[in-house]
């Protein structure tokens, strides 16, 4: 029987005080972090619009927008004879950050490769959002990947070309890349060192589906750690239209080559390489174009290899020539292997591909010791 005159005693008052206290708590834990997954979501459905706005792009004009076209706020094109707009409004991250989001990584930020062949946004998710972890992301035509678009942090990559990276045995991998800025240019620290290995003494590298490499000497736990992976020309740029060797690269490609490379990077072009010369160079002769006439000029810009290798001589032979590694770089004298199935000058040299030919061979550069 109800007895209108019973009321709850002091104690009792504090329990259900504290047990909505509890409730109220929980509920506001529940819906912030609804709010967050909210927001992580939104973030991976307006890069997928953006995606596919500037793809739209890409088919109308052959490229994709520049600064002053992606800063107007929105994306179009006028090259059809009337303006197509794709995105009538570039969305803006979702605020707060989330996570262990900062808010620089928190904001989308667009950066375009010279050429228009290419593009990078920077984005961050709080928490994990479908099979995306949490952390900074980047935006590439090939899609979200997870990698970080700012220059001077890490990348980390999950496969690459005909290959998934596995740090360490029994393919020695490297996963994870340390780049640095050199002027407007952002590169990979370390050398590539992905795909499985082949014995340079008797195997020729060869379009078969799979990403090979050589380590130097064919010592896969001593070279590829250090020095990373060794590869012919044709494996670097992944036989793109056909190509094992230059004289049969048909067409040769007038844009950026992934080759090798993760998402979001490629094999540097000769004229790539010449701006980070001149970055760098403070003597007249590397201002010149290329080619320069050896025997009559001299060698092209004396200071440069200096300013980009390791210092002393724990990898680099004696004198190691004027090694000063003055932006981080941090070049090791990874050596080559010859065409005859030897391995040559590890300690004295470092060797660089490009993308780019000349006739029947192929642009490169080379650090060193002397």
């Amino acid at each position: 029987m109800f007895n209108p005159k019973k009321a709850f005693t002091l104690i009792e008052l504090l329990v259900v005080i504290a047990i909505i206290g509890i409730l109220a708590t929980v509920s506001v834990i529940s819906l912030s972090n609804a709010r967050a997954k909210s927001r992580d979501a939104k973030r991976v459905g307006d890069m997928k619009q953006i995606q596919t706005a500037l793809e739209l792009f890409f088919n109308d004009k052959g490229r994709y927008p520049n600064f002053d076209e992606w800063n107007t706020g929105s994306i179009f094109s006028t090259s059809t004879g009337a303006t197509s707009t794709y995105m009538q409004v570039i969305p803006t991250a979702p605020t707060p950050n989330d996570g262990l989001c900062t808010v620089n990584q928190n904001s989308i930020s667009y950066v375009p490769t010279s050429d228009g062949s290419s593009y990078s946004i920077s984005l961050c998710l709080g928490g994990n959002t479908g099979a995306l972890t949490s952390g900074p992301k980047c935006l590439t035509p090939a899609g979200i990947i997870d990698a970080n678009c700012s220059c001077g942090d890490p990348i980390t990559i999950t496969s690459v070309a005909n290959h998934t990276c596995t740090e360490g045995a029994p393919d020695y991998d490297q996963c994870t890349y340390d780049t640095v800025k050199i002027g407007s240019q952002c590169w990979m620290k370390q050398n590539m060192n992905v795909g499985n290995i082949v014995n340079g003494n008797v195997t020729q590298q060869s379009n078969d589906g799979q990403l090979e490499k050589y380590c130097y000497a064919d010592d896969p736990s001593s070279n590829c750690p250090v020095y990373g992976g060794l590869y012919q020309w044709g494996e670097t740029v992944q036989y793109l239209n056909g190509a094992s060797n230059t004289a049969d690269w048909s067409p040769a490609p007038t844009g950026n080559v992934q080759g090798i490379c993760p998402a979001g990077w490629h094999i540097p072009t000769h004229n790539e390489y010449t701006a980070l010369e001149r970055a760098i160079c403070t003597s007249g002769s590397c201002l010149a174009d290329f080619p320069l006439d050896i025997i009559t000029t001299g060698w092209r810009g004396t200071d440069e290899g200096g300013k980009l290798k390791e210092i002393g001589t724990s990898h680099w032979i004696s004198p190691n020539t004027g090694a000063i590694d003055s932006y981080n770089f941090t070049a090791l004298p990874a050596g080559d292997r010859l065409t005859n199935g030897s391995f040559f000058s590890q300690g004295a040299g470092a060797f660089f591909w490009s993308s780019s030919i000349s006739g029947f061979n192929a642009w490169l550069r080379y650090l060193v010791s002397n």
